[in-house]
């Protein structure tokens, strides 16, 4: 009979085996820290954990660890690693494996560059593809573990998918939480159902745990190298970060506090006013829909309805013929219901017509074709896109309770053509980055958006007349009021002005633009920089034209 010293050793063993913190512990020999304990014991209990953690928190490291108890403690086990690149695969997570079993109480066979194979059914291999088919043929008791998660393209994910099928499978994916659209950022958003979440912020890795970022910025340059573990996030870099970046800046929020950006670069719209849009329940006005209509095989036909600045319907369809779905969801408001406003360009031009054969208020909308602001948009899609980014942001929009809408709304992005037009995101390039058709968010939109004559028909022409003078050369910088030599009235004459007496003459100047100091092109209420796209007035006088009051100034 085993001694008792010996029994206790056995059953130690037994624990270590089944519990993966006590196996990094005991057997790989690491100590690991509260988060990285957290993960591990997730991988165990869970089917799927995501981690967004911040710079510098230990994720990979833990990673390896998973890697390593599930081959070694689970029978015919498979532990599969992928990461955007090869480079990351071989370099980074895999480092991270072959220095572990270097140093382990655990006699392992050698790892090659990216496997370790215990025996024929047992092993751990890392993949680096864009091939979702290159994930099939695993089954039974396999881990997969996703490093850099958000750059990880959506097929790999909708291959891991298909193992979970079968088996006992556990998925693991880890990264920094900056880009706010794709797979990763929808499992912390719309797709949450099913997943373990965990967040590491810099404030709670053991360097700084305690700490606020107010008793951070008073600490002495002494206490900032004191790091219990220097090889995970250090005081020093957290604070030159905020010196560097300020809090509220999306580089601060992913790889300091661990969060998705508030305001990406090119984001359209912040996460931030969709989430405070949430918490909204209040408002009233007319009520108004918007219906973005889905082909056969695309993904859904979605209708939002508002009253005033709050959403109070939004429905999705995935069938190929929602006609009958969406006259049944429209009914209740069809007496208080002002207008409809539809995609029609493609198949919902059709939509269109069968709502308006059984008498509801459809408007139209291509968003292909010009907008009234023509020097500022591209096309009628990014006005009223950016009509809605400044409605969110003014906190004129309630009742968004969808998270699916939210992600989708996130993850629009923006950028200037090099006539310095704002211009939105196609589908096809959105597509390339893992984000699907945003038919949620598209509804929302066309729900908002003001389509009719904001201004008058005077006001019109003078736009008109504005953006002719544009069209041809006049008006595009600011001439002198009067003749700096003579005092006499000017004239222009496309970019230049000239004296009608003297015959002085000169370039016309453009005003620069008080935030960045860039050119600026006139608008018709003002100016707007070429570059960062706010608007001004100027603050030169306009030329002197002729009144009966200074006729004689005039030839």
């Amino acid at each position: 009979m085993p001694s008792l010293r010996k029994r206790r050793s056995l059953e130690k063993a037994a624990m270590a085996l089944e519990d993966p913190v006590q196996f990094t512990e005991s057997m790989l020999n690491h100590r690991i820290w509260s988060r990285q304990q957290e993960i591990l014991r997730s991988v165990a209990t869970f089917p799927r954990t995501a981690v967004k953690a911040c710079h510098a928190s230990g994720k990979t490291f833990i990673a390896a660890a998973a890697v390593l108890w599930w081959v070694t403690t689970h029978r015919d086990a498979i532990a599969v690693t992928t990461a955007p690149t090869w480079t990351q695969v071989e370099r980074i997570l895999w480092s991270e494996i072959r220095r572990m079993v270097s140093c382990a109480q655990i006699n392992y066979p050698k790892p090659a560059t990216t496997s370790l194979h215990l025996d024929a059914n047992r092993y751990a291999i890392g993949l680096a593809t864009n091939e979702g088919v290159r994930f099939q043929g695993f089954h039974g008791n396999v881990l997969i573990i996703l490093d850099e998660a958000p750059g990880v393209l959506p097929e790999i994910y909708e291959a891991i998918e298909g193992i979970r099928a079968g088996g006992d499978v556990r998925v693991l994916a880890l990264g920094n939480p900056l880009i706010a659209s794709g797979p990763f950022f929808d499992a912390f958003s719309s797709n949450r159902e099913g997943w373990n979440l965990i967040t590491i912020s810099a404030f709670d890795t053991p360097n700084l745990e305690g700490l606020t970022l107010e008793n951070l910025l008073r600490l002495p340059e002494t206490e900032l190298d004191q790091n219990p573990c220097p090889y995970l996030t250090t005081r020093r870099w957290v604070k030159e970060k905020y010196s560097e970046w300020g809090a509220g800046h999306p580089l601060w929020e992913a790889r300091v506090l661990g969060n998705f950006p508030m305001q990406s670069d090119d984001a359209l719209i912040s996460l931030t006013w969709l989430e405070q849009a949430k918490l909204r329940t209040e408002g009233d006005g007319d009520i108004v829909a918007g219906l973005d209509v889905a082909g056969p095989g695309e993904c859904e036909t979605v209708l939002c309805v508002r009253q005033g600045p709050r959403i109070i319907q939004l429905r999705g369809w995935t069938s190929d013929d929602a006609r009958g779905d969406v006259l049944a969801a429209l009914l209740p408001f069809k007496s208080r219901l002002k207008r409809v406003q539809v995609d029609t360009v493609g198949i919902g031009h059709y939509l269109a017509k069968h709502l308006k054969d059984h008498g509801f208020p459809v408007t139209p909308v291509n968003v292909g074709e010009a907008p009234r602001d023509r020097e500022r948009f591209a096309n009628r899609k990014a006005e009223i896109y950016w009509q809605f980014r400044e409605r969110a942001s003014s906190g004129d929009l309630a009742g968004l309770t969808d998270d699916r809408t939210i992600a989708q709304l996130a993850g629009i992005r923006y950028s200037h053509n090099s006539r310095g037009q704002i211009v939105i995101e196609s589908k096809d390039e959105a597509r390339k980055r893992g984000v699907k058709s945003p038919d949620r968010a598209e509804a929302v939109i066309l729900a908002f958006a003001e389509l009719g004559g904001v201004f008058g028909v005077l006001e019109f022409y003078r736009r008109e007349a504005e953006a002719s003078k544009a069209r041809r050369g006049i008006g595009a910088g600011l001439a002198p009021a009067v003749c700096p030599k003579c005092g006499r009235a000017v004239s222009r004459f496309g970019d230049f002005w000239r004296c009608h007496e003297c015959g002085d003459n000169g370039l016309c100047e453009r005003p620069s633009c008080p935030k960045c100091q860039s050119p600026a092109s006139r608008t018709p209420s003002g100016w707007r920089c070429m570059r960062c796209g706010i608007e001004f007035y100027e603050t030169t006088p306009r030329p002197v034209l002729p009144t009966r009051s200074n006729l004689d100034r005039w030839p």
